[in-house]
């Protein structure tokens, strides 16, 4: 049965994140009496560390407490607002407008009235991590009588860790620089919290290379712990998903060897691809998919980008990105009506418990695998095509397949990032993808990002919607954009830390 006190308590103590002396309280918190048994923990671990799934509403503004970094589809090229003259019910435009349009102040819409509360995203992200390390103070004190009890310790430590180090990794991409091995160490990132107590401090940010070592560590400690343990569901992190994420995690890191390590470990257990000429299901992306290792969160894509005309839909630079004879371009996009939609899954009333940015799928490993192997070249080479082939093979019709065997360096390279880029489109990948490839040091990729942003109010005298307003934005390599800002609320309560520059953002009127 679920403590309630004990919820109340963690959560009361632990809900205010803003790291400054008058949020935090100078002594360690009592709530350990409150603990009776590991399950205790491990309740507190499924209801409160993990990324909740929330009913899916039209409006992304009111939900903005319950839903996790949304505009990490709207930044990068996967999506575009549609110009066909409709106007739809959604409010996804105006409430992502600073985020789309990449603008200094990214919670403020177009006339400068304030639509999104920019520190959500680092206030759950930081209330999980401290209430990980609550649990990690906690679960050594636990009575361990039999091998199932030791078994279910060393899992709840392993989730903690995984969801700790998961929480810290999105951090960094979010609000740090991406990481290049040059300039990692001076490169700032966010700030490192460990400690299960309040403590009377300001903060700093650390580096983008110190937390990418404890993003390492913690990884590395949840593979120890959920060693020969089976994963719960695929709703609860376990081993295979701690393998495809260190192989992630080490990808962006350029450390090559590394990712092929633990990508083959995480295909060891889950080498399952859907062969899409024998696809039958309605939706790609499910929790029953067999590619499917780990997923926490809601996918709030399908109503708020296809749902109405005249709003969000997938962008023309993606769906163009599909050959003749991949079957992708009719299961997770298609070109109906003049509009581009999105097709991994559907709407349905109520939750969409698939994440939209928290989906692990066995294809990113044979994708981590592809790439990390093609960068290291030479002997390697084979490996990368095997599993580059692979995967297309599984998504192509067999009129249209041809196995590669000729592409090596450069060229096998950008052919693995665009595979990437059409098999992991809207799961959250293509944003951080595209930050990574510009500091790359072997094959560095740069592109100016462009989107359209447009207004269409009703006119009583046509008697329908007029477009009133038709703007293009761009973003350029290496602009100061390619990062989030620290939420004000933050600085403001840690004297003296540092923002990330945003420069104002121009933008050319169309009409």
């Amino acid at each position: 049965m679920k403590n309630k006190l004990l919820y109340t308590i963690i959560i009361n103590i632990f809900g205010c994140i803003c790291f400054s002396c008058n949020s935090f309280l100078s002594e360690q918190s009592q709530d350990q009496a409150y603990v009776r048994s590991y399950s205790d923990l491990d309740e507190l671990l499924a209801g409160s560390v993990y990324m909740k799934s929330h009913y899916v509403d039209y409006d992304y503004a009111s939900f903005s407490k319950e839903i996790y970094y949304p505009y990490i589809h709207y930044m990068a090229d996967e999506t575009q607002i549609s110009t066909t003259g409709q106007q739809g019910y959604t409010t996804a435009p105006n409430s992502l407008f600073g985020y789309y349009t990449w603008q200094q102040e990214v919670g403020k819409d177009h006339e400068n009235s304030t639509v999104w509360k920019e520190e959500q995203d680092w206030q759950n992200l930081y209330n999980y991590i401290n209430i990980t390390n609550l649990i990690l103070s906690l679960i050594n004190e636990q009575k361990v009588t039999t091998i199932s009890d030791q078994e279910n310790v060393n899992r709840i430590k392993g989730e903690s860790h995984f969801l700790r180090g998961a929480y810290y990794f999105t951090l960094a991409n979010l609000y740090g620089k991406p990481y290049s091995p040059a300039t990692a160490s001076s490169d700032l990132a966010v700030p490192l919290k460990l400690t299960e107590y309040i403590e009377d401090k300001t903060y700093s940010r650390a580096s983008v290379e110190a937390v990418y070592e404890q993003v390492l560590k913690d990884l590395l400690a949840a593979e120890k712990y959920f060693k020969d343990i089976p994963s719960k569901s695929v709703i609860r992190a376990g081993h295979s998903a701690t393998c495809l994420l260190l192989s992630r995690v080490y990808l962006y890191m350029q450390n090559y060897k590394e990712t092929m390590t633990w990508a083959k470990a995480c295909l060891e257990e889950c080498p399952h691809l859907i062969n899409l000429n024998t696809f039958t299901g309605e939706d790609f992306l499910t929790k029953t998919s067999p590619e499917l290792i780990f997923t926490m969160g809601s996918n709030h894509l399908p109503i708020n980008i296809t749902a109405k005309k005249g709003e969000f839909e997938i962008s023309k630079d993606l769906y163009d990105c599909y050959e003749p004879g991949d079957l992708r371009a009719q299961h997770f996009v298609a070109l109906e009506e003049g509009h581009y939609l999105y097709k991994k899954t559907h709407f349905a009333s109520g939750n969409i418990n698939i994440s939209d940015n928290f989906a692990f799928r066995s294809a990113e490993a044979y994708l981590n695998l592809a790439e990390a192997a093609a960068c290291l070249g030479g002997e390697y080479t084979t490996e990368a095509l095997n599993a580059y082939n692979t995967l297309k093979q599984n998504r192509m019709t067999p009129e249209t397949f041809t196995r590669e065997e000729h592409l090596s360096g450069e060229s096998l390279v950008n052919a693995i990032r665009q595979e990437r880029r059409k098999e992991l489109c809207l799961e959250g990948h293509r944003w951080f993808d595209l930050r990574r490839y510009m500091v790359n040091d072997l094959y560095p990729y740069e592109k100016t990002l462009t989107n359209i942003y447009t207004v269409y109010k009703y006119s009583y005298t046509s008697y329908s919607y007029e477009l009133t307003l038709y703007r293009k934005y761009s973003l350029p390599p290496h602009d100061g954009a390619w990062t989030l800002p620290i939420p004000l609320e933050e600085l403001n309560s840690n004297y003296g830390m540092p923002n990330n520059e945003r420069g104002v953002r121009n933008y050319e009127s169309l009409l």
